[in-house]
């Protein structure tokens, strides 16, 4: 009878440490799948800052950065893979399919690379703001020759600020 009582606490130890580590990978997945999004955020608006940073303003007439609510265009100097930084066109946009969007980016250099920076977006727009005479204006769109102070990325109710460079 003891040995009995012993084998029935000893099983439901082993099944209680079983459901404890299963409970316990769990959640270390869930941890895993956090910090993976966590990182595609943080280098997802570490790109769009490089690259809003890096502009290359036009040597013409033709505005160098052009945009609505729904997209910007630009060109910039980009980071290869190689480690130097070379022209290309950027298309920030969003893309919508049916009640959901993405916020995505489009790299024109050798190849067009489409980036989807963020998913599952149910509103997001851009604003651009202009600096005249030290007071700042928020605008829908944007074709000036000058490029605008900066860009908010707005998606749902955060707003990233992306400063360009030589806007005015």
């Amino acid at each position: 009878m003891e040995v009995m009582v012993a084998l029935v606490i000893g099983g439901m130890a082993v099944a209680g440490a079983a459901a404890l580590l299963n409970g316990l990978a769990d959640r270390a997945q869930a941890i895993a799948r956090a910090a993976t999004r966590a990182d595609g955020d943080a280098n997802a608006e570490r790109v769009l800052r490089a690259l809003v940073a890096n502009l290359e303003l036009s040597p013409d007439t033709t505005p160098s950065f052009v945009g609505d609510a729904t997209s910007a265009r630009f060109r910039a100097w980009c980071d290869t893979p190689d480690g130097w930084l070379d022209r290309c066109a950027a298309r920030l946009f969003f893309e919508r399919r049916g009640d959901i969007a993405s916020l995505r980016l489009e790299l024109l250099d050798r190849e067009a690379t489409v980036i989807e920076l963020q998913s599952g977006i149910r509103a997001g727009r851009f604003r651009y703001l202009v600096n005249v005479d030290h007071v700042l204006t928020w605008k829908d769109t944007w074709s000036h020759l000058v490029p605008p102070t900066a860009v908010a990325v707005i998606v749902e109710r955060d707003t990233l600020l992306l400063p360009v460079w030589g806007g005015g």
